[in-house]
């Protein structure tokens, strides 16, 4: 009886006190933490601890019930002599909408969105006027231009001068020096008719230039001077012009249309067209040097390039400038200028290059006429006794004065280049050959004036080139030439065909700092060396021989 009367006072425990055992899958309702500036991400559901005989806030972690340490044992009401706290108050429902947490963790994205736009907005505001400062400088066009790397080109890539794969506006100065040591059989400490020095062993300033060249949208100007010691100390011009540009968007094309005025290249093969300072070999092929004896001429140029197709035409005075520095002064005597140009195509499958042409040229020379003379008078000591005796005095009659005469001038010719990039480097082969007629300006001289026929000139070359992984490079080239095709040789009061062709076999070996190593230089050191096979000497009995005339250069080059 008397357990059935305690019994629910035990169960409804004393007043204000109530028991709660926790429910780990229901979420209680607690008090939520003072909300952030930004908001957290949302926590699991926390149950409040249940009370040991004092209301107090809810705890996150685990609840463990003081009054009950098993549980399998019944639960036992605290005695009366226990402190009772105040009732816990009831849980105040949340509704949704009212919770000061969830109107922030709303608000605060939108505020996030505010603050990115504000920012992003000041950005562009700086990038517009470092775009507006930019645009206002390259208007002014900056003293010296400090441009990128130019594009990749391919090494067959020539005839555009500096202003292929221009990527930044402006002038910039550039240069290299050419200093050599050459060594010849020919060479003998003897001076020829004429005053002209026989040594050829020595050390020279072959080329030491200093560029200017100026690059913009649809203009260009190139001008350069070369000191050279070749044949003394020498400073004169050799690049001196301005272009009128059409520009492909592609820096690594050319241009699709490029007039040029001044002293520029001819446009004839390839090896023509080469810089001399990216030429590897000391010079160009024999035939080449006697058709041209430099690659520069005074005239009109229309170049540029349309896909895979390359154009290159110009009016020429017809007197290229000679390469080699010191050399005589000639102005053109002809009114007619010369006509040269090349057309030809260009493709880049992957790591190949192929490129190739046909040229054409023609023009008008000159052959010089004599002046007047007077009659007079020679003595001439037949029996070099010194005393004028009979019979030696002879009269030589006055003549006229001969006119100068023109005479036409031509030459076809035609060249290929194939270039394979490896992990070594570049390989290079070059083919090129030409076929003339009365061409020959400066080796043997054609004047069919003088011979009353005309010369037929054939010249061609071979050449490879291989990179060794940028450090190095090696190669070779066949150089044929022979300036008269129909020479005649007189023998025993008869003449017989003659062969007046020059062989030469050139190798070359070099090491090479590449661009990057030394900032703004880079250099090579060059060892050719040239075996010459003509029919230029005589033997004993007067019969055309093979003439002692190798030589070996080596060559230091050093580019900025």
């Amino acid at each position: 009886m008397l357990i059935a009367l305690l019994l629910p006072l035990a169960l409804a425990g004393p007043p204000g006190v109530t028991i709660e055992i926790e429910d780990e899958d229901a979420p209680a309702p607690a008090s939520r933490p003072t909300p952030r500036p930004v908001t957290p991400p949302a926590s699991p559901p926390v149950t409040p601890a249940p009370p040991t005989g004092e209301v107090r806030p809810a705890d996150r972690s685990p609840p463990v019930p003081e009054a009950i340490s098993d549980p399998g044992a019944p639960v036992v009401a605290p005695t009366p002599s226990a402190p009772v706290s105040s009732p816990a108050p009831e849980p105040t429902p949340v509704v949704p909408g009212s919770d000061p947490t969830v109107a922030t963790a709303a608000a605060a994205p939108d505020d996030v969105r505010r603050e990115l736009a504000a920012l992003r907005a000041r950005v562009a505001g700086l990038e517009a006027e470092r775009a507006a400062e930019e645009q206002q400088e390259s208007g002014r066009g900056p003293a010296i231009r400090v441009g990128g790397p130019r594009p990749d080109l391919p090494p067959i890539s020539v005839g555009f001068g500096p202003s292929m794969g221009v990527q930044s506006w402006g002038v910039r100065i550039s240069g290299y020096i050419q200093t050599q040591y050459q060594h010849s059989q020919l060479s003998q400490d003897q001076i020829q008719q004429g005053g002209v020095t026989l040594n050829r062993d020595r050390f020279t300033i072959r080329r030491g230039r200093v560029r200017v060249s100026g690059d913009w949208k649809h203009f260009a100007f190139d001008f350069e001077l070369d000191g050279s010691t070749t044949r003394g100390p020498f400073i004169g011009i050799r690049q001196a012009s301005v272009s009128v540009l059409y520009r492909n968007p592609d820096a690594a094309r050319p241009p699709y249309l490029m007039v040029t005025a001044g002293l520029t290249e001819t446009p004839f093969g390839h090896e023509m067209r080469v810089g001399q300072r990216d030429m590897l070999f000391m010079e160009r092929s024999l035939g080449s040097l006697a058709f041209f004896p430099g690659p520069v001429d005074v005239g009109l140029r229309v170049r540029g390039g349309l896909g895979a197709f390359r154009y290159d035409l110009a009016v020429l005075n017809g007197t290229p400038l000679d390469d080699r520095a010191g050399a005589r002064a000639s102005v053109d005597a002809t009114r007619a200028p010369d006509y040269a140009g090349r057309v030809g195509f260009e493709v880049r499958p992957k790591k190949v290059a192929v490129g190739g042409g046909v040229s054409l040229l023609y023009g008008t020379g000159f052959h010089r006429g004599q002046d007047a003379t007077k009659g007079r008078v020679e003595w001439s000591d037949l029996n070099e006794n010194g005393v004028l005796d009979s019979g030696e005095l002879v009269a030589v009659p006055g003549m006229a004065a001969t006119p100068s005469l023109n005479f036409r001038r031509w030459a076809v010719g035609a060249d290929l280049q194939l270039a394979i990039r490896s992990k070594a480097g570049w390989s290079q082969l070059l083919l090129e050959a030409t076929m003339a007629s009365n061409l020959d300006r400066d080796l043997v001289v054609a004047d069919p004036v003088t011979t009353g026929a005309d010369l037929r000139e054939l010249q061609a070359y071979a050449a490879f080139l291989q990179e060794l992984y940028r450090w190095a490079v090696i190669g070779a080239r066949y150089d044929f030439y022979d300036p008269n095709s129909d020479l005649l040789d007189r023998r025993r009061g008869q003449f017989v065909p003659a062969n007046a062709a020059i062989h030469t076999i050139s190798p070359l070996v070099g090491a090479v700092l590449p661009a990057g190593v030394v900032p703004g230089f880079r250099g090579r050191l060059v060892v050719q060396y040239d075996a010459i096979v003509d029919a230029l000497g005589r033997d004993a009995r007067g019969v055309p021989a093979n003439l002692r005339n190798d030589q070996i250069t080596v060559r230091l080059q050093g580019e900025f």
